[in-house]
């Protein structure tokens, strides 16, 4: 009778263990050189090409849920260092919207009292959404100083309609060179 005991025990606790585990085993998204992606913009000895994610199939495969339906839209961006001889320094706070879409409709609410100061989500503020929020957090952008002929990847995360086609989108993504102090902002629509 133990023996059977056992394997009912494990069962169950396979059956809670496993979405915790399953959440954990998302794949990474495929990351190219900055020059590679269709949308993209070159300035003062950087690349910054992007990717939104539309395409509800895929954010089930890299987020595990469709997000768009819960009004954001996953941006992959790739930040590359052409340049020979400088460093540059991406700092994932300064990077935002030029024209934030507006949110005071009655369906965004919760998502914009949860915006950063550049019009893009603030993971920190997002309690509602918990198991999707982890999974964004480890797959969002960090801030980095990249080094001649490096580049940093990950998401950067949109407010958009959840019952509305998407509207353009106006990204700024500002870099500094790292020996010159000087910043200089690429803009990407989408």
């Amino acid at each position: 009778m133990r023996p059977k005991r056992l394997s009912q025990v494990c069962a169950c606790l396979i059956l809670i263990l496993a979405p915790a585990f399953a959440s954990r085993q998302l794949p990474d998204y495929p990351t190219r050189p900055a020059g590679d992606y269709s949308i993209k913009a070159a300035q003062a000895g950087a690349i910054v090409g992007i990717e939104s994610l539309d395409d509800s199939d895929l954010q089930k495969k890299y987020f595990n849920s469709h997000l768009t339906e819960k009004g954001i839209l996953p941006v992959f961006i790739v930040i590359q260092n052409t340049s020979s001889s400088d460093s540059i320094i991406f700092d994932k706070s300064a990077i935002g919207l030029a024209d934030p879409a507006d949110l005071s409709g009655k369906q965004n609410r919760s998502i914009a009292s949860k915006l950063g100061s550049g019009g893009l989500l603030d993971l920190g503020q997002m309690r509602d959404i918990t198991d999707e929020r982890e999974v964004m957090m480890k797959k969002q952008i960090r801030s980095k100083t990249l080094a001649p002929g490096s580049l940093v990847s990950g998401f950067v995360y949109v407010p958009v309609p959840r019952s509305q086609q998407r509207p353009k989108i106006h990204l700024q993504v500002p870099i500094t060179g790292l020996q010159t102090g000087e910043t200089t902002v690429l803009n990407l629509d989408f």
